[in-house]
């Protein structure tokens, strides 16, 4: 219940200030000196945007890097498979899903047997 209304109006506390407002009906006085208590608001150190341009920039870096990644693998496989042309065997390179890693099988061209199973880590 509302005993008064003020037409002075107090402006909010600003971020940084300390404000120092009492509790409304504070009787006793210890709710007096708990409703003095000094309230601190401190504006952070690292603005968001800071944040976020360095997450951007970071998952840039990332992406290249596994771009570039990809494009060495693909030259060794060519380079692989050119080799392997020359001699009467193929390689199979396929990915193994329970593992999550890279086999590749050398086999005979014309029986299809394979002859060596290397699986990378």
């Amino acid at each position: 219940m509302v005993d008064e209304i003020s037409s002075r109006s107090t402006p909010p506390p600003q971020l940084g200030v300390v404000s120092t407002l009492p509790r409304v009906g504070a009787n006793t006085s210890q709710e007096k000196s708990s409703a003095s208590a000094a309230i601190s608001v401190k504006r952070p150190e690292v603005e968001i945007t800071e944040v976020a341009t360095q997450a951007l920039e970071d998952k840039q870096h990332s992406i290249d890097s596994l771009s570039a990644i990809a494009n060495e693998l693909r030259e060794a496989i060519v380079t692989l498979n050119a080799a392997l042309e020359k001699t009467p065997t193929k390689a199979i390179i396929t990915r193994d899903e329970q593992l999550n890693r890279f086999v590749v099988r050398i086999a005979d061209a014309k029986s299809g047997e394979v002859v060596r199973e290397i699986l990378y880590h």
